[in-house]
């Protein structure tokens, strides 16, 4: 424990020190870089202070980062970063409310219960003195197990008080982040799937005829999302090409007295001579001509053989098996945590590897400034996976009873995640009342089942009260507040072209390219009136919705489209 504090002060110190250092200003700040908000540190005089900060004034204040990201509030953390990063942070918040109340009564109520007794040292078992406060240093058959049953209700219910509050003050913060943000691409989107096969159009012409015909009001384009994956190596490949053609360019340009060279083989040092400008050229040109061919391939993992004979047993047996394991395994949790939690989450403050990665790519590949940029890149938070991370915490915690300057989100989605969040707590704190109901029938408390059964019944119930109330906030979107809002976008923006905004909002970062990240412009013209079509099916002839397929001008690119909001 005193290893892995000691380590998590050293990387925040360490971090402190290094984000005073120009040369790294690009790893700890690359947000503000990539948004144009913050430029290269400029230092006359010496060379050395291009790369190491001299200015002892600075070092003074070398934690002062930390008193300014503590008292942030909330709504400039909002505005800064986003509700998914705002509600993300109170994961951790919700943590210290559970565990810091859960860790004092265990220590005032479970640890003199559990310390006070002898059962590990009559025992031959071998145990270390941390095992002498865990629920194994009980005797068979005490009545001290009664402690750990009013626990366990104490335990469930203030897990639920706070769990209600938090899915209370997440939905409403929301509510007012979707009332009061800009408009999004997934605000006026539908997504479908499972299509069926029409002999007679193709899946984009029964797409949007489907939607013109049905709901003529509220449809605006579709976007069929194509599988690009095999595209992605070439693309890749012309990007490269591309900054080699830029580098050689601006080489050129700089001294045109000579045109510049390369040679054709391994990484430019084998093959022969050519001119590097042309030969870059006919390459890209090349790439734009080929077609690939590539199948896929999949791979499929085996499952463990642990698990398979785990499941072959009686399921009535496992809650058993499971109580008789995890005391013996206490000491690894503990470990894994305090390595995971407290050094692991400090060292991610300090980014080794990005920083590490930056300089290596700076000193040996970066030759243009799109180079730099993209040696700097942030990353985003991934939700995906360190949102798991977070709830096997939970677990561990029940059943054991930096995105301000760095991170660029690539998505919002308003907290949606939060219900997930919430249904995983309910999960692992029902694991922990069926494992310590496991638990207490292998040390002969068979009789305390009944009152044990009573709060796996209580917690699911209060998950489906949970679900009821405040999950539709997160799955649905007020039809009065989507008009109200639609009636102000329109007021502010008559001539927005909502159509151009959402046409190319899903496509494959393959189809893409830089100019696509622009902002749409304003088109100040009306639509188009309807016309009859005349579609391929002889049942839909003469129906009066403009279609893209018979020349008229309709929604274009083959995921619908639809204005979700109104």
């Amino acid at each position: 424990m005193a290893i892995n504090i000691l380590s998590a002060i050293t990387f925040l110190l360490a971090f402190a020190f290094l984000r005073l250092q120009p040369i790294n200003d690009r790893v700890y700040f690359p947000k503000w870089y990539l948004k144009g908000a913050r430029e290269s540190p400029s230092h006359g005089g010496a060379f050395v202070r291009k790369f190491v900060n001299l200015d002892m004034r600075s070092y003074l204040k070398v934690l002062s980062w930390m008193p300014a990201a503590l008292k942030m509030p909330e709504d400039e953390l909002i505005s800064h970063a986003g509700l998914d990063s705002a509600v993300y942070l109170r994961i951790y918040l919700i943590g210290l409310k559970i565990f810091a109340p859960i860790t004092v009564l265990a220590f005032i109520i479970l640890v003199p219960v559990n310390w006070t007794n002898s059962s590990l040292e009559s025992s031959k078992v071998q145990h270390s003195d941390i095992d002498k406060l865990s629920i194994s240093n009980i005797p068979v058959g005490s009545k001290r197990f009664a402690a750990h049953l009013a626990m366990a209700y104490v335990f469930t219910f203030w897990t639920c008080y706070v769990l209600l509050r938090e899915y209370e003050i997440v939905a409403t913060m929301r509510l007012r982040f979707l009332a009061s943000e800009k408009r999004r691409p997934d605000q006026f989107t539908v997504l479908v799937r499972n299509i069926p096969p029409d002999p007679d159009e193709s899946i984009g012409e029964l797409v949007e005829h489907f939607f013109l015909v049905n709901h003529p009001d509220h449809y605006l384009t579709h976007q069929v999302v194509y599988n690009a994956n095999k595209l992605d190596k070439m693309v890749k490949e012309k990007k490269k090409m591309q900054n080699w053609l830029d580098y050689y360019q601006l080489k050129y340009e700089r001294n045109s007295s000579q045109r510049p060279t390369t040679k054709t083989g391994f990484l430019g040092c084998f093959g022969s001579k050519v001119d590097a400008i042309e030969y870059y050229t006919s390459e890209i040109e090349r790439i734009e001509k080929e077609c690939p061919h590539w199948r896929e391939d999949l791979r499929l993992r085996s499952a463990l053989e642990q698990l398979k004979t785990f499941l072959h047993q009686s399921a009535n047996q496992i809650p058993r098996t499971i109580g008789e394991a995890i005391p013996m395994k206490a000491t690894f949790f503990i470990t894994y945590i305090m390595v995971d939690g407290w050094a692991g989450v400090a060292g991610e403050i300090l980014r080794l590897k990005p920083l590490i990665i930056f300089h290596l790519k700076n000193f040996f590949l970066v030759k243009t400034e799109k180079d730099r940029e993209e040696a700097m890149d942030p990353g985003s938070i991934g939700f995906d996976s360190n949102e798991p991370q977070i709830q096997l915490y939970f677990l561990l915690g029940l059943v054991y009873a930096v995105i301000i300057n760095v991170y660029n989100q690539e998505y919002e989605s308003a907290a949606a995640f939060w219900p997930s969040v919430h249904g995983r707590i309910i999960v692992a704190l029902i694991v922990s009342q069926l494992l310590l109901l496991g638990l207490l029938s292998t040390k002969g408390a068979g009789q305390s089942t009944p009152v044990l059964l009573v709060l796996p019944v209580v917690t699911f119930y209060f998950y489906k009260y949970c679900k009821n109330r405040y999950e539709p906030a997160f799955v649905e979107y007020p039809l009065q507040d989507a008009m109200r809002k639609d009636t102000l976008e329109r007021a502010r923006e008559p001539g927005f072209d909502l159509k151009g905004y959402l046409m190319n909002a899903y496509i494959h970062p393959v189809f893409k390219g830089d100019e696509d990240d622009e902002k749409f412009s304003i088109s100040d013209e009306p639509e188009a009136e309807q016309v009859l079509v005349a579609t391929k099916r002889q049942s839909r002839r003469n129906t009066p919705v403009p279609s893209k397929y018979n020349g008229s001008e309709s929604p274009s690119l083959p995921e619908i489209v639809n204005d979700q909001r109104l």
